[in-house]
């Protein structure tokens, strides 16, 4: 009997045994799942994207595309990109997302060239057809964005206090951070902005925010290692010094984006606006209402770069 007891308890012990070495086998082999994961993806958003956003158009009749290179300051980097000369003295500067779709940013341009202002759009470094063998979530673009100031400063059509800025998603974060670093930018509209780091975004609020919070700290963290490029300031450190130049938010009802913008929008200063597109997606802003896109951009342009 004594021996059927012992004999039983050793073999509760070797499940128990087994047991422990699969969930130790289990848990090992998900973290490294999760690390092979992290190393393909910190390799695929940092290595250059092939997609083209800054080549001139050739099917847009009536609008006149100039071929533009620019020279970063920053590495001597080209970026190549088109300019549209500007009829009423002023200027913007428009910058692409990270996956941009070039149709959706050729409307843009086309929105603002057809009431007169000029637009200088480029691939971003890392992007199309300009250098840059790396990317960083944005992190040195706001450098490059003097060297169109330079452009646009140096063009016979422009009034240099007459200058503006666009960006759309990381462009849009890249707008706000090179506003603050550039009194030349007069005017400001940040088109469903993303962040320069997690540390931008409002604290989590629950189980599946606070996991998708920690996963970007870890690739935020992971990107600047590999690329060796410091985590710059965030938009909240930065937006506070653009006042009182204005500046426009426009936001989706993507949630985490939306609240993202809302978050932006409540540390920058007046003068502000915040427009929302509730019913539609991060970039699908000018499907979803293109005359109101139009009204509402060229309104807040013409109030604050025309009328001076």
């Amino acid at each position: 009997m004594k021996k059927d007891k012992s004999e039983d308890k050793s073999l509760k012990r070797g499940i128990k045994y087994w047991i422990r070495l699969l969930s130790v086998g289990l848990i090992g082999g998900i973290l490294l799942a999760f690390i092979v994961i992290e190393i393909i993806y910190i390799i695929w958003i940092t290595n250059p994207a092939s997609s083209v956003i800054g080549s001139p158009p050739h099917n847009n009749v009536g609008i006149e595309y100039q071929p533009v290179t620019l020279i970063s300051d920053l590495e001597g980097i080209a970026l190549s990109g088109w300019y549209i000369p500007s009829e009423n003295g002023a200027a913007i500067i428009l910058l692409h997302g990270f996956g941009s779709n070039r149709l959706e940013m050729i409307s843009r341009a086309d929105i603002l060239a057809q009431h007169g202002y000029g637009v200088l759009l480029y691939d971003l470094r890392g992007h199309g057809e300009s250098g840059g063998d790396k990317r960083a979530f944005g992190w040195q673009d706001v450098e490059d964005v003097k060297a169109a100031l330079e452009f646009l400063s140096r063009s016979e059509d422009v009034d240099p206090d007459r200058i503006g800025i666009m960006g759309f998603s990381i462009g849009g974060q890249i707008a706000i951070r090179a506003a603050a670093e550039f009194e030349e930018i007069r005017v400001i509209i940040a088109d469903d902005p993303g962040f320069v780091t997690v540390d931008d975004a409002p604290r989590p609020r629950n189980i599946k925010e606070k996991i998708i919070y920690a996963i970007s700290w870890i690739d935020s963290r992971c990107v600047s290692l590999w690329t060796g490029i410091p985590i710059p300031a965030g938009v909240p450190e930065e937006i506070s010094k653009i006042t009182p130049r204005p500046i426009m938010f426009i936001n989706t009802g993507e949630a985490g984006g939306r609240d993202l913008v809302r978050y932006f929008y409540h540390f920058a200063d007046q003068p502000k606006e915040l427009w929302e597109i509730p019913e539609t997606y991060h970039g699908g802003q000018l499907k979803a209402r293109p005359l109101e896109y139009e009204e509402k951009v060229i309104t807040f342009l013409n109030n604050n770069l025309l009328k001076k």
